[in-house]
């Protein structure tokens, strides 16, 4: 490829063509893997058309490489082959995407992409299966396997609270491990249906409480080693003041963990759910921390994946799991 000098309206051009995010995210999967339009679909979550128009666009700046294979077509990118604007800021381009927690939840299906294109083959009776593994797994032991090996990891005792507790999922995953359980949660309904489900589980250290952490805290001051909010804020008309409320019952060292999706787009699940946020950034989290005093110690995305309900596909986007803990002093 000819080394021309490059011109004022090519630098318009070529920023206009990064500065979309999903060419951004399509770039920098085909930068690590050969991928069809189908696989680049099954990793973004977005429709074919749109992912074959974003790479018409890269392909036209002369970003990407193509080979056929049959009626497949394979897209790369092959660095040493890029125009020489391209070239020069692509040392810049890897830095600031192995930076950015954005992309997590696409290098986690990519991950599933690659696995799935191995079939299994004639080997033993586990490499039969281990394409299916996950599902039989479920199927033999449900959530308990997974419930139990997060139990032997707890120190025992520790006061657990579980804040809009629904019908007591969280409270499962410490079990009689944890000395005391804390059920929070602002509907009698729910609670009613979490008591049941504790009883049947033999679950006897719960103690369940009505209470609205969006008006005052719904704990005693240093009362919980853990407290979790799982799958609420985006419920709430003021999420930080509710993570206040909540984080004024940790104890000194105490942990607070948080999940909720990731700022999207995905306007049905205010319409059919009654969702009042949709999603929150990694940067809002963290300030929501520092405001509360305290350290910000983890963060991880969890894919979101599409959804069958009543007969529309629909998106369910990336989640996040943030931890924080009160310092001890």
């Amino acid at each position: 490829m000819a080394n021309t000098p490059t011109q004022p309206r090519d630098l318009t051009r070529f920023f206009r063509t990064l500065s979309d995010e999903t060419r951004l995210r399509v770039l920098r999967l085909l930068a690590r893997e050969e991928l069809t339009v189908n696989e680049l679909a099954t990793i973004t979550q977005l429709a074919q058309p749109r992912i074959s128009n974003h790479l018409k666009i890269l392909r036209e700046e002369d970003l990407l490489a193509e080979r056929r294979d049959g009626s497949w077509r394979h897209y790369r990118v092959e660095p040493t082959n890029l125009p020489e604007l391209a070239r020069t800021i692509w040392p810049s381009l890897k830095v600031a995407w192995d930076n950015d927690p954005r992309f997590q939840a696409d290098d986690k299906r990519l991950a599933e992409v690659l696995i799935s294109r191995h079939p299994v083959g004639n080997g033993s009776f586990f490499d039969q299966l281990a394409n299916q593994w996950d599902t039989l797994r479920d199927v033999l032991y449900g959530e308990n396997l997974g419930r139990v090996v997060l139990r032997s990891l707890l120190p025992p005792d520790l006061t657990v609270a579980d804040i809009g507790t629904g019908t007591g999922y969280v409270l499962h995953l410490f079990g009689n491990r944890a000395g005391r359980l804390i059920a929070v949660d602002n509907s009698e309904a729910m609670l009613n249906v979490a008591r049941e489900k504790a009883r049947a589980a033999g679950l006897d250290n719960v103690e369940f409480k009505l209470a609205d952490v969006t008006t005052a805290p719904p704990l005693e001051p240093q009362s919980a080693d853990v407290i979790t909010i799982i799958q609420v804020l985006h419920h709430l008309p003021d999420p930080r003041e509710a993570l206040a409320n909540a984080a004024a019952g940790l104890k000194p060292g105490g942990v607070l963990i948080v999940s909720d999706f990731l700022e999207h787009q995905q306007t049905w699940l205010r319409d059919r759910l009654h969702h009042k946020w949709l999603g929150f950034t990694r940067t809002k989290t963290s300030q929501w921390f520092s405001d509360l005093r305290l350290d910000f110690s983890h963060w991880e995305v969890l894919p979101g994946r599409t959804h069958e309900w009543e007969g529309q596909r629909l998106m369910v986007p990336d989640a996040f799991i943030a931890v924080a803990r009160l310092p001890k002093g």
